[in-house]
């Protein structure tokens, strides 16, 4: 079996900063700060070169991230932190299901504040670096962890591990968590960025015993521009749940 051991030296034999533009690249740039700054900019850049419905991961059917949200027993007051959202519709559609307690976050201060001016105070933002372990600090526990799109962006086993480890200091007891990334046969940069593909086996490794599989399955995605990207969507519940009979149906 393919581990992310044997996937990180692979793609550390062909190591680059992953920005393709000359005049950005961070290959030279050895401080964490610096990274950042360079990931701010290529994804603010991102977000204001193209109109919402052109970008390479535009979304309109949900059907794939409710089916797995459909599986998930939310109570009153619980919360849904979606990382690294973009300016994705998935918030609008979560509060006409009726779910309040929303927290959205992006390293794209473009992104957060068009999703503000569509959204106002309907929902929670927070700017900044999900790999920045101080960035979630006043967010409360929360029952579902949804990422589309973000994680397979960390070709870092180092990037990884704080990655999980934030996951896991504020996921619930009994709490979810739903990943959508690039599958590991499918294509090997994102917006010009490489990307490490992934399983459900390679999820299943991160999380460890903690978190159960419910569901997983593959979805080839249709970019505006015509062209198929697999992901691969899997459900994971983390053990130890308790019970309540108050519980709130989202779809």
């Amino acid at each position: 079996m393919i581990t992310s051991r044997d996937l990180n030296k692979k793609m550390e034999e062909n190591s680059s900063c992953g920005i393709e533009d000359p005049s950005k690249s961070c290959c030279n740039c050895s401080p964490k700060e610096a990274k950042g700054e360079e990931l701010k900019s290529h994804w603010d850049t991102a977000y204001q070169k193209k109109p919402e419905n052109q970008l390479g991961w535009f979304e309109q059917d949900f059907a794939p991230t409710l089916r797995l949200l459909d599986q998930c027993e939310f109570h009153p007051n619980d919360s849904i932190l979606l990382v690294g959202s973009g300016v994705s519709r998935l918030p609008d559609l979560l509060l006409k299901k009726g779910l309040s307690e929303i927290y959205v976050t992006d390293i794209s201060e473009i992104a957060i504040n068009e999703v503000k001016a569509r959204l106002g105070n309907q929902i929670q933002y927070k700017l900044g670096d999900i790999l920045d372990e101080k960035m979630l600090e006043e967010i409360p526990s929360v029952q579902v962890w949804f990422d589309r799109a973000v994680l397979h962006f960390f070709t870092d086993e180092k990037d990884r591990e704080v990655y999980f480890r934030q996951l896991k200091q504020k996921v619930k007891s009994g709490g979810y968590v739903i990943l959508a990334e690039f599958h590991l046969d499918g294509a090997k940069k994102c917006s010009g960025l490489p990307v490490f593909g992934y399983t459900e086996a390679l999820y299943q490794e991160q999380l460890g015993d903690e978190f159960k599989l419910l569901d997983s399955f593959d979805f080839d995605y249709i970019m505006p521009s015509g062209e198929k990207r697999p992901y691969v969507y899997a459900l994971y519940q983390r053990k130890n749940s308790g019970s309540s009979d108050s519980t709130l149906d989202i779809l």
